[in-house]
């Protein structure tokens, strides 16, 4: 079973449907949401176009794949529920971007994100707080909820990881501004990305309901906005195909 969905079938005390009625009323303050990038050239990463790498380049997640899909399926309704009750400084500032009466629920769902990242790089055997990785959710979650839930098989979320953590190693102005942040920089630089693409994933149940279109329409913008005030691109040219190649034309 797909790990995200399971999540939401997890998920208890209405996180989920929080997520859902807030979606119909905007961010008290969107610009917020962003971290203002505190790592020099991040905002940049994708300034260039990224073409997919060819087919046959992509090496099958074989074994890898595998045990990836299993360990994320180990995930219990009581992990959830202690993941709800963390406590982390950026939840608690990303959740205050909403109406107030929700802020306390969005703070959970931000702190839960954070707990499945962290599963998702034990899962991938990359080391915690790996900022490639938590990008590469971060850019799934925003093509899922601006494509209206779509999903790939879930093995092939490594060659996602794998194409980005390459992008990032070629970057020389970037690799160098990550070498030269501190610590606190580049933890709330992973968090934000952490938090908001598997916040963003959680959609896909959403959709699976039928929302109406009012909710598709924000959530889509939402996505929109995400993208264009973290790294400055349209979220139409945003491509994730099936085989976890990433594409931005």
């Amino acid at each position: 079973m797909n790990i995200r969905l399971q999540l939401t079938r997890l998920l208890l005390g209405g996180f989920l449907s929080t997520c859902s009625t807030m979606i119909n009323s905007a961010p008290a303050d969107n610009t917020a949401a962003t971290p203002g990038f505190l790592v020099n050239g991040f905002d940049q990463l994708f300034e260039q176009p990224v073409k997919a790498p060819t087919i046959s380049s992509l090496q099958s997640s074989g074994d890898a794949g595998k045990r990836f899909v299993e360990e994320l399926s180990t995930i219990t309704p009581q992990d959830i529920q202690a993941a709800a009750n963390n406590r982390s400084a950026t939840a608690t500032q990303l959740a205050g971007n909403f109406p107030e009466p929700n802020r306390a629920n969005m703070e959970k769902i931000f702190n839960i994100a954070l707990f499945v990242q962290k599963r998702i790089e034990q899962a991938a055997r990359v080391p915690e707080g790996d900022i490639p990785t938590a990008t590469a959710s971060f850019l799934y979650g925003i093509w899922s909820a601006y494509n209206e839930g779509a999903e790939i098989p879930e093995q092939n979320l490594l060659h996602l990881h794998n194409q980005v953590a390459q992008l990032i190693a070629s970057n020389q102005a970037l690799s160098q501004g990550l070498q030269n942040a501190n610590q606190a920089d580049r933890q709330k630089l992973y968090e934000y990305l952490a938090m908001t693409g598997n916040w963003m994933v959680m959609f896909q149940d959403t959709f699976k309901k039928g929302p109406d279109q009012k909710m598709v329409t924000n959530i889509k913008n939402m996505a929109r906005e995400l993208l264009q005030a973290s790294f400055k691109i349209d979220v139409e040219k945003l491509h994730i195909s099936q085989e976890g190649q990433l594409s931005m034309l």
